[in-house]
């Protein structure tokens, strides 16, 4: 991912921007593991993409799209260490900025797949209990079926 990265030094913007949460942790993490980001991309995860010039739109476009995968696995390694829930993970993307940035794309993808996964294990843990009810039939029921055949 270094590699990829490196090449968008040139197509960050110019602006001072705010560094987010999930920019921060992503850096961080990314960090530990020996992956160096240039202060140029870390900038470029938190601009709103309202504000991106025709340069910027195609790196993101033709660059970052495809590291998306990427950056959400990591992402979702930190809503893990961090213990998060959706509901906090929701607050800070709200709290990140009300615009759409690249990290918040990746920060919001993160957020519906643990939400999916949320849901998918709340329907199999009532599949189970319906299963289960099914099985589990009153004693007297084997006595009407029994003298009725």
């Amino acid at each position: 991912m270094e590699a990829n990265i490196r090449g968008s030094e040139e197509n960050a913007p110019n602006v001072a921007v705010k560094t987010s949460f999930f920019t921060r942790r992503l850096v961080s993490n990314l960090g530990q593991k020996g992956v160096d980001i240039p202060q140029s991309v870390i900038n470029f995860l938190d601009t709103p993409l309202c504000t991106l010039n025709e340069q910027q739109s195609t790196y993101f476009e033709q660059k970052f799209c495809p590291l998306i995968p990427n950056i959400v696995s990591a992402l979702e390694e930190i809503f893990e260490e961090v213990g998060a829930d959706t509901e906090g993970w929701e607050d800070m993307m709200t709290y990140a900025s009300s615009l759409d940035t690249p990290i918040k794309i990746c920060a919001n993808a993160v957020l519906i797949k643990k939400e999916k996964e949320a849901h998918d294990l709340v329907s199999l843990r009532l599949k189970a209990e319906q299963q289960t009810k099914k099985i589990t039939l009153p004693s007297w029921f084997g006595q009407l079926t029994s003298s009725t055949g």
